[in-house]
């Protein structure tokens, strides 16, 4: 008598966790990524996606994870994926910067050490953004700089006071809201820093 061994999956699960996001499958990913690796490990592949939609998906399925177990999330986020997630605050598609921009200030909040070990990354990449990204990009860079109290940027930031432009931010209280009025409480947070 032949006993087989049943097929064991020891690839990438980057196919099935996208089938799942495309068919909404939403809260199963979400169950899985909380007890499996190799589908946290596929995720953080989907994010070099062609598919905004898979992008924000993605991105989505990563703040549930942050609010419900941010521990599972924290052994996946090294410098590359740090830079990752910093790029997509830049993109076209709504979904894709608006999830960027939660999770990214859920990871300020969560893991100052990862701030810390990442600092002079993302002292860059904010720099940048408040040089030349749009009203947006520039409002958010603002938030991240007085979370992580990136004092270094605050020539920067004071650039910004007194700029009437308005700015819809993700974030409760941050819509329509003048950039230069959050520059002012960003130097406030930089000040008591």
């Amino acid at each position: 008598m032949v006993t087989t061994m049943p097929l064991l999956s020891f690839g990438s699960k980057t196919g099935k966790v996208k089938k799942m996001l495309e068919s909404d499958q939403f809260q199963l990913v979400v169950e899985e990524a909380t007890k499996d690796k190799k589908t946290r490990e596929a995720l953080f592949e989907l994010l070099q996606d062609d598919n905004p939609g898979v992008v924000g998906d993605v991105l989505l399925t990563m703040v549930t994870l942050m609010d419900n177990n941010p521990d599972v999330i924290r052994p996946h986020l090294n410098g590359e994926a740090i830079k990752k997630l910093l790029s997509l605050v830049e993109s076209k598609n709504s979904y894709v910067r608006e999830n960027a921009m939660i999770l990214l200030y859920g990871l300020a909040k969560n893991f100052p050490d990862l701030a810390a070990e990442y600092h002079s990354l993302i002292v860059e990449e904010a720099g940048r953004a408040l040089e030349s990204g749009d009203k947006n990009q520039k409002g958010f860079a603002l938030i991240l700089i007085g979370e992580l109290g990136l004092r270094e940027l605050e020539p920067k930031v004071r650039e910004l006071v007194g700029v009437e432009d308005k700015v819809i931010l993700p974030f409760e209280g941050k819509k329509w809201v003048k950039l230069g009025d959050i520059a002012s409480e960003t130097l406030e947070k930089l000040s008591g820093a």
